[in-house]
């Protein structure tokens, strides 16, 4: 059968029904004049037309309010005038609606989807109450519009717009503008009657947040897309609702991410309200509890707002804000970004513990199974400490995020923002490099590089945190040295990158190298200081972890040979990477002379020719100033330098370097600053030119005289080289002649203050005279001596000693009328421009280099050490093997024999005072040396041939009386050598062992070979002398071992070593427990005093410590080697001396 055709439009069976067309015609409208003519206007009708002419008019009267317009006001009283004629009368029953005719047009709209009308409604509703809410006396008027449109039908009425399709901007927009004036209203009283309605009013807004601005160009302030009109209505609501509306709008993670999600394509003023707002209503909000902040502030957004980094603006935007004083949208987002990430109370930045990391205890000790007591393990007792070397887990993981995220060497802000990151967070620091894999250091001269040396920099010249970050100043348990050593020199700077930067031809590459390493080693200085603060002794796990930083510190840096060879390439010229090259090798000796000292740097001829240069510059100011920084860097590294020669003469250069230093600090180059002077004062001290005591001058009075005359003649300065020179080679004599001019004016050398140098002026006069000078020379010379005659009074120089100095001058001048001008004159005890100039101390001149120990001394004189804190730091317990030995090692494989300690253990028996005993254990011995030949062990010839020839040399000695412990001890530390090939002392062990078949037994193995060969490896000197001194503690027990030291002068060895200025404290401390083991053996304390000088010894000791703790060691070692000695002997011997000096 067919199909019927459709009879027409208008039959009740007209067929699909269809769609309604709106044809989009521009909207008419008239002339208003009166309120009653507004009303009857926005009366309801049924025609959609004719309401849209009346929404269009009332438009247009709005519109002339808004715009200022209305000069007479004449608009604002017709809306008056409406209002008051449509309020809703008051009942009880009813709820009040408002502009009910308008509500009705509305909803009718709606449902024909007359979109048209739609948008018109929400367009003068949002201009009514635009106008209404300012103007005060009309706010209740809005108030009631707002609560009818917070009614049920009016709220689904809103949410219908509000979801319309995308491309309805004139349907959208409208409503999120007049939400935003109902959440405005009355400073947002509604807010949170709106946000109770948000299943409705935010029910779309992610979406319609999603809604950007597409057209070309920059969006129109004046025609918002539906984008910004819906984040001025969050935003607008985040800065209104109260604490509890705006923890669960945050909530809302859709809606926080359409937020940030095209951020950088806003346009500026919209991007400052997002800024502006979230600062002062989410990060400033201390009500705010952090978790909340965090919703909106989550790495997302930090990523997202970290975009406007290099955000576009137009020439007119960059005007209008250097006009108004705004700050760019770069420099807003980055300053938002530095509140949000640097500031505790933001949210975003959690509290850390520095360089712990997260999840660790640092006051967690392990504890031994039955004793509550801390066992010391050593540092490798902490499970954690060597866990983070390839991560390091940390608090601030949304920060960690966010940073790996940034771009630093593309953008000075983002480098800024990131350094402020680490110094608030110090715990990222490392964290950040440790990650940041695509990080190269690798010199290549482009601008990232450039902006990778400039973060590097700015990371390293951090300051480390008080306490290494635990808030309750030390703790317990030091920091993992992996993080600390990250922190001082990041992963990046590896030696092989820092190394190929000095080797590039290119002087800002090595210049970022030296400056890099400057700050390292500045930094390494202080992590060590601060770890000596925390260290309570020398065995502490503080102690043992600064030893361990400065071990991998050393691997971090390339050697000081590199830094040496670049300097001595630089350019003459080129006086600011001198200075800065010159520097960092005198960090390389202050803070690890260790590595410094291998490479046997001669400073001389550089020194040499640094002071001829400055000597004949005649440049600025300012590049003077460059050179003396370079000089007094080079004066400071001759003083670390044992291969320095002062006082030697060079074919480049008139004087030597002393003279020549003398000559510059009393010159007029400008180059006379406080530290040249004070090496002047330190060289002379130490070479004996004068006296080294509280009280005396020094060279004040010669460097006074020599300023007061100004400029000398070359005669006279060869003359003053000539005599300091010979002061300095042969300071004895001129001691001598001091002592016989004292006698002669018997006066007691101890009660007054002379000059070595002085007399050696007055025995070089006679061969200058003879010399033939000129008269004018020999007229500046008698100038010269009676000044320094005058200023040495002022300064305290004894009277009879200058008056005795004064006729030795006369009479080696030979000319009565020159010797008759000499005189004593009256100077000032404190010249102007002299002595503050020279030396900042308030005790005078003498108080420099030279009396620096002097001045510490008086600075802090005691620190009292207990008898029992002495032990707990210098006591070191006697290892000791049980019979139990005997049985327990035969069923024992050859590595558990000896690295487990069963060997060591048959080796001690031997110094049992049971003769049983010690034959079984040599029996045992010589069966282990059998089982570990036969075996398959790595050094089982080198084993097997030390416990034979330990076996051979004790077979017959230990019949009668036990094997001296020297001999065990000795073979027990050779044994702990033979297991580690890589040991420093390896090959000497083994040259040993093949020397011959037994040992002698009165003889101190490897002593000698130690202390007087040299090191078998470059740099391994300190590391043998640290066995040789643990062997030798280890072979102090009885009195027969005492007398074996004397008889091979161990203790004066020992005595000696201690005068290196290099030794480090730990190895000192090993020669103080020595002599603390030896005054527990009987007759040892005896020993010490009479024999080898101790108590003059641990004086000195005690007055050239610099730290008080030491000296309080010193002090303390002296009472107890004056309790454990016989007293009434001792007393007799010394005839109190000793006693005196103890007191």
């Amino acid at each position: 059968m067919a199909k019927r055709r459709s009879q027409g439009g208008d039959g009740g069976h007209s067929g699909k029904k269809r769609k309604t067309v709106h044809v989009h015609e521009p909207p008419t409208s008239e002339e208003v004049y009166t309120g009653r003519q507004l009303r009857q206007l926005l009366a309801f009708e049924q025609d959609l037309g004719k309401a849209r002419h009346g929404l269009q008019s009332c438009k247009n009267i709005l519109d002339i309010i808004v715009n200022d317009e209305d000069k007479n006001s004449e608009k604002l009283q017709i809306l008056l005038e409406f209002l008051e004629s449509v309020k809703p009368r008051e009942t009880d029953d009813d709820v009040p609606v408002y502009l009910p005719d308008i509500m009705e047009t509305w909803s009718m709209a709606a449902e024909l989807k007359n979109e048209n009308v739609m948008s018109a409604v929400t367009v003068v509703l949002a201009l009514l109450l635009k106008v209404i809410s300012g103007k005060i006396d009309m706010v209740p008027y809005g108030l009631g519009i707002c609560r009818t449109l917070l009614q049920k039908r009016q709220q689904e009425l809103l949410a219908k717009n509000l979801s319309a399709d995308n491309g309805r901007d004139f349907l959208i927009s409208p409503t999120l503008r007049l939400l935003r004036e109902i959440v405005c209203l009355d400073g947002g009283a509604l807010a949170a009657t709106v946000f109770r309605a948000r299943n409705y009013t935010f029910e779309s807004l992610a979406r319609n947040m999603g809604l950007r601005y597409l057209g070309e160009g920059i969006e129109d302030p004046k025609r918002p897309s539906v984008r910004t009109n819906a984040i001025r209505f969050l935003l607008r609501s985040l800065k209104l609702l109260h604490v509890e509306a705006k923890r669960d709008l945050l909530s809302q993670k859709h809606i926080v991410a359409a937020l940030m999600r095209h951020i950088r394509k806003d346009p500026p003023s919209l991007i400052y309200e997002i800024l502006d707002t979230l600062k002062a209503s989410v990060i400033l909000d201390k009500k705010l509890p952090r978790e909340v902040k965090i919703k909106i502030l989550n790495a997302h957004s930090l990523i997202r707002i970290a975009e406007l980094y290099g955000y576009p603006e137009s020439p007119a935007d960059e005007e209008e804000g250097s006009e108004s004083g705004r700050l760019s949208v770069e420099e807003s987002a980055h300053a938002f970004l530095m509140a949000a990430c640097t500031d505790s109370d933001a949210g975003v930045r959690r509290s850390q513990q520095g360089y712990y990391p997260e999840g660790i205890d640092p006051n967690s000790i392990p504890l031994g199974v039955n004793d509550d007591k801390p066992v010391d393990f050593g540092i490798d007792s902490i499970p954690w400490m060597s866990k983070f070397e390839n991560d390091i887990p940390v608090r601030n993981m949304l920060l960690a995020e966010f940073i790996q995220t940034l771009r630093p060497w593309s953008s000075t802000k983002q480098n800024d923002l990131l350094v402020a990151i680490f110094e608030s967070s110090p715990e990222l620091i490392a964290h950040y490099f440790c990650h940041k894999k695509s990080f190269a250091f690798d010199p290549k001269l482009s601008a990232t590089w450039i902006g990778y040396a400039a973060l590097l920099y700015n990371a390293v010249q951090l300051p480390i945190p008080s306490g290494f970050g635990y808030a309750k100043g030390y703790a317990r348990v030091p920091p993992p040295t992996a993080v600390v050593l990250g922190n001082l020199i990041p992963l990046p700077m590896t030696p092989k990158a820092i190394s190929r930067c000095f080797l590039i031809k290119s002087k800002l590459a090595s210049f970022y190298a030296i400056r890099l390493l400057t700050l390292a080693l500045q930094k390494l200085g202080q992590a060590l200081e601060m770890h000596r603060e925390a260290s309570s002794s020398s065995d502490s796990l503080w102690e043992e972890a600064g030893r361990r930083l400065l071990d991998e510190f050393y691997e971090r840096i390339p050697d000081i040979k590199d830094i040496t060879k670049c300097y001595l390439a630089m350019d003459q010229d080129d006086l600011l990477q001198r200075q800065a090259a010159s520097r960092l090798l005198l960090l390389y000796y202050e803070v690890i002379p260790q590595l410094a000292l291998r490479a046997r740097f001669d400073v001389s001829p550089i020194l040499l020719s640094t002071i001829k240069k400055v000597e004949h510059s005649q440049e600025s100011d300012e590049n003077i100033a460059m050179s003396s920084l370079e000089l007094e860097n080079l004066c400071a590294i001759a003083r670390y330098s044992p291969s320095m020669r002062w006082f030697a003469r060079s074919s480049d250069l008139a004087y030597s370097p002393f003279t020549a230093l003398l000559r510059l600090s009393v010159s007029d180059t400008g180059l006379s600053n406080e530290s040249i002077t004070n090496m002047l004062y330190w060289v002379a001290s130490e070479h004996q030119l004068v006296e080294n005591r509280p009280k005396s001058p020094g060279l004040y009075p010669l460097i006074a005289a020599l300023r007061s005359l100004g400029a000398m003649d070359s005669a006279i300065w060869s003359f003053l080289d000539n005599c300091a020179e010979r002061c300095a080679r042969t300071p004895v004599k001129y001691l001598e002649m001091i002592e016989e001019q004292l006698e002669k004016a018997n006066t007691l050398e101890d009660e007054d203050t002379t000059c070595p140098l002085m007399m050696t002026i007055a025995e070089q006069i006679p061969y200058f005279v003879s010399s033939s000078p000129d008269k004018a020379v020999l007229k500046a010379l008698v100038q010269l001596l009676s000044e320094y005659l005058g200023h040495s009074l002022a300064a305290g120089v004894s009277r009879p000693f200058l008056d005795a100095s004064k006729e030795l001058f006369a009479t080696g001048l030979k000319d009565q009328k020159a010797g008759a001008k000499l005189r004593i004159p009256d100077r000032q005890k404190s010249t102007p421009g002299i002595q503050e100039e020279s030396h900042p101390s308030d005790t005078g001149m003498a108080n420099s280099w030279g009396n620096g120990v002097a001045d510490r001394v008086d600075d802090d004189l005691t620190h009292q050490i207990s008898p029992e804190e002495l032990e707990q730091r210098l006591s070191v317990p006697i290892a000791m093997s049980k019979d139990s030995s005997l049985m327990k090692w035969a069923s024992k494989t050859p590595e558990e024999l000896i690295e487990e300690g069963y060997a060591s253990s048959l080796i001690r028996l031997l110094s049992s005072e049971h003769s049983s005993i010690r034959k079984e254990a040599l029996t045992n011995i010589v069966k282990v040396a059998a089982k570990i030949k036969e075996s398959a062990y790595e050094n089982n010839e080198q084993v097997w041939l030390l416990l034979m020839e330990l076996a051979e040399s004790a077979r017959n000695p230990i019949t009668e009386e036990p094997l001296p412990s020297m001999i065990v001890a000795f073979a027990c530390k050779a044994l702990e050598v033979l297991m580690n090939p890589l040991h420093c002392l390896y090959e000497k062990i083994n040259l040993f062992l093949t020397s011959g078949p037994t040992w002698s037994l009165d003889k101190i193995p490897l002593m000698q070979t130690i202390l007087q060969d040299g090191p078998t490896e470059d740099g391994a000197f300190y590391s043998e002398l640290s066995w040789l001194l643990g062997f030798l503690l280890e072979s102090l027990r009885t009195p027969t071992d005492v007398a074996l030291f004397h008889k091979r002068k161990v203790f004066e060895r020992l005595f000696a070593l201690t005068c290196n200025p290099f030794m480090g404290p730990n190895l000192r401390t090993q020669v103080l427990r020595i002599v603390y083991r030896t005054t527990g053996i009987d007759g040892g304390s005896d020993t010490l005093i009479t024999r080898f000088g101790a108590v003059g010894w641990l004086l000195a000791q005690r007055d050239l410590a610099t730290d008080a703790a030491e000296r309080g060691v010193c002090q303390a070692l002296l009472g107890r080697l004056w309790e454990t000695c016989d007293q009434k002997r001792i007393s007799a011997w010394s005839k109190g001396g000793v006693a005196r000096l103890v007191e």
